[in-house]
């Protein structure tokens, strides 16, 4: 995916601290949209591919000083920083005095990481990362207060809210991230699983989801799929998924904003756990 830009054309700077700015950073790329929460309607989306070969934090520097719509006081600010460092846990036992301590437990944290946890409110969990200090850094410069986020929450959140017909049974989303996919299993209203795998090739997502399927009992035939963040590179995967797995579907949109006729273009629906951050943070 290369570079891209939409703009509304109801999108005033001069309003921009009564609008929510929305960042998603990974190693292929810095996505950032804005939402008009007066009208609960997106208005803007941009995407800047970033090179693997050069300094990332030079980069965001260039980027932070070169993009006027970076530069507006906006009223909220969004940070997702994909990461496989993170774990969940029970709100009835987190204690956000022993995230750090917890975190370690399950996974390795290098060091000069930054230990952040949101809510699920919709699982009732504490979802517990971590994310470099670097980067906790150069956002903290560059805008007030932002909020840190992990690719659980909208992800969870959002398939936990949905009043779709697939809340009636077993169902499975697969969130690709740049070089890892989540696996997330729902049973009705609840989360039954969640973790993430190292996914570079079509065979390697064919094992950890057949994994996931054997390991939790899932009908493979009835259980729906659910494809989220599949940019056109983890898209070739899908048709050797679908020779195994007969219900495969990409995700929507987030149903609960409107769009500008602008953001019809169907790769967005690319950035799904972009989109959906104002609504679980």
């Amino acid at each position: 995916m290369g570079n891209f830009s939409i703009i509304d054309e109801s999108f005033d700077p001069n309003l921009a601290n009564s609008y929510y700015l929305s960042i998603r950073l990974s190693s292929n790329g810095l996505a950032f949209c804005t939402l008009d929460p007066i009208r609960n309607k997106y208005i803007q989306l941009s995407f800047i591919v970033l090179d693997n070969e050069t300094d990332l934090f030079t980069q965001l520097d260039k980027h932070f000083a070169n993009c006027d719509i970076l530069n507006f006081p906006y009223k909220k600010t969004f940070v997702l920083v994909p990461s496989q460092i993170a774990t969940l846990i029970p709100s009835g036992i987190f204690d956000s005095e022993k995230a750090g301590t917890i975190l370690k437990f399950c996974c390795n944290i290098p060091d000069k990481y930054s230990i952040f946890f949101n809510k699920i409110r919709m699982a009732d969990l504490y979802n517990i990362f971590a994310i470099p200090q670097e980067i906790e850094n150069i956002f903290k410069r560059q805008f007030f207060d932002p909020q840190f986020v992990h690719q659980y929450t909208p992800v969870a959140d959002s398939f936990l809210a949905s009043t779709t017909s697939l809340n009636k049974s077993n169902h499975v989303c697969i969130n690709f991230n740049a070089g890892f996919i989540d696996i997330l299993v729902f049973d009705n209203e609840r989360l039954m699983s969640c973790a993430s795998f190292p996914v570079n090739n079509e065979n390697e997502l064919l094992y950890y989801t057949l994994f996931t399927f054997e390991q939790l009992k899932l009908d493979k035939s009835t259980t729906p799929i659910v494809i989220s963040g599949a940019d056109a590179k983890c898209q070739k995967y899908l048709p050797k998924l679908a020779s195994y797995l007969e219900n495969i579907e990409l995700v929507d949109f987030p149903s609960c904003f409107r769009y500008g006729m602008k953001f019809k273009d169907p790769k967005i629906k690319g950035f799904y756990d972009l989109l959906y951050l104002p609504s679980c943070v």
